[in-house]
């Protein structure tokens, strides 16, 4: 698609967003504006965080299913997206999203939503990315969630305000697939120690590619990883420290079956990942990041091993972001990204990998973002850009 046609498009869809009198269901729940819980859409405001946090819920909250249901609990959630790359061709792309999501009273919330993708070949189904059902044991205190979710990530990648993903939370070393940043399928505990510390705990099936699963029934077994956070606020500052624990089974094509060995090679790898994270907020700018450290026990296999070669790698990385708001609807942002480990399927040596993404967002309605970001990298990768346009209705 060129660059006009993307123009036309999105000139279109801000027009009839702009035209549309429903807004997001948590809004015309408690009659309140957008920005009460997001520093323009769909960037989380510290309240609005909290509000996530208890289970969509505000402070003392009174209200009950029925409430749940006159608020009519559904929004739509669509995404234009042009990419460019350097030496490459654009490509235009649509996301869209059905969202429910709320609380049946003081015990019990949910959220489920339903995820399309659009292209030049027509819309697929890309799946569920969350559904849950959450249960407060002990209000404030302690609370039980399960289903299919995203992990208590400091900083959500499932819903997150930028355009191009964390680079750390996804990575890993050999032929590990695993990471923390998609979806898990399991339960989580967790809960309030004080009004400003925070615990959870979850125990998930661990990912694995869908390939993996059909070369293996064992690569889609529930392996009962652990992922746990301890955070703290103070004020409007935060500072949190995330672990994630177990064991992953992987599986690929025997590369070179003439040595011997089965067709395909199946093991097993330990998992470890520690991170440490922090927020801080400066007047009009807001500083935030991550540091994390990982290690895979036995990530790597070929013919002459087919259990593994039982060889440790591991990585470290992070990122740090920074966004001033020069306006209150106009907001520069900058992301220093870096992954130090083997280059994925190799056990060679670590190398430093970078990425910088200047970006620019714009609301052109409390429901509207125009977002405008580039991503730069080192080792010969490509830069890229991206414009996207974000609808909530």
């Amino acid at each position: 698609m060129s660059i006009p046609r993307f123009v036309v498009l999105l000139g279109l869809a801000v027009v009839s967003a702009t035209r549309a009198e429903a807004i997001p269901e948590f809004a015309r729940r408690y009659a309140l504006p957008c920005h009460f819980c997001h520093e323009g859409y769909p960037k989380l405001s510290v309240l609005g965080e909290q509000f996530k946090e208890r289970g969509y819920r505000l402070e003392d909250d009174a209200t009950d299913a029925s409430d749940w249901w006159r608020s009519i609990p559904v929004s739509f959630r669509g995404s234009l997206r042009q990419t460019f790359e350097e030496e490459g061709d654009a490509d235009t792309t649509g996301r869209f999203r059905f969202v429910s999501g709320g609380n049946l009273g003081s015990r019990v919330s949910y959220w489920i939503d339903e995820s399309y993708s659009v292209d030049a070949d027509g819309i697929d189904r890309s799946g569920t990315d969350n559904a849950f059902l959450r249960v407060e044991l002990l209000p404030d205190e302690l609370y039980l969630r399960g289903g299919r979710l995203e992990l208590d990530l400091p900083f959500t990648q499932a819903r997150t305000p930028q355009l191009y993903a964390y680079d750390i939370y996804f990575a890993t070393t050999g032929f590990e697939t695993d990471n923390i940043g998609s979806h898990q399928d399991g339960v989580e505990a967790g809960g309030f120690l004080d009004d400003a510390t925070r615990w959870s705990i979850a125990v998930v099936r661990g990912q694995n590619s869908g390939e993996e699963r059909e070369l293996s029934d064992s690569a889609g077994q529930f392996d009962g990883n652990v992922f746990g956070r301890l955070t703290r606020r103070f004020g409007e500052d935060r500072l949190g420290l995330y672990l994630y624990w177990g064991r992953n089974t992987l599986a690929r094509t025997n590369p070179d079956p003439g040595a011997g060995g089965p067709a395909v090679l199946e093991w097993d790898d330990d998992l470890f990942r520690l991170g440490f994270d922090g927020a801080a907020y400066l007047s009009s700018v807001h500083l935030y990041g991550t540091f994390l450290y990982g290690r895979n026990g036995n990530s790597f296999a070929d013919a002459a091993n087919p259990s593994g070669t039982e060889e440790a790698a591991s990585f470290t990385g992070g990122f740090g972001q920074l966004d001033f708001y020069l306006r209150d609807h106009l907001l520069l942002s900058g992301r220093f990204d870096w992954v130090h480990g083997p280059e994925a399927g190799t056990l060679g040596p670590s190398q430093t990998f970078v990425g910088f993404s200047p970006g620019l967002k714009i609301w052109l309605h409390p429901r509207i973002r125009l977002a405008f970001e580039l991503n730069f990298r080192n080792r010969d990768q490509p830069t890229r850009g991206a414009i996207q346009v974000d609808l909530a209705l």
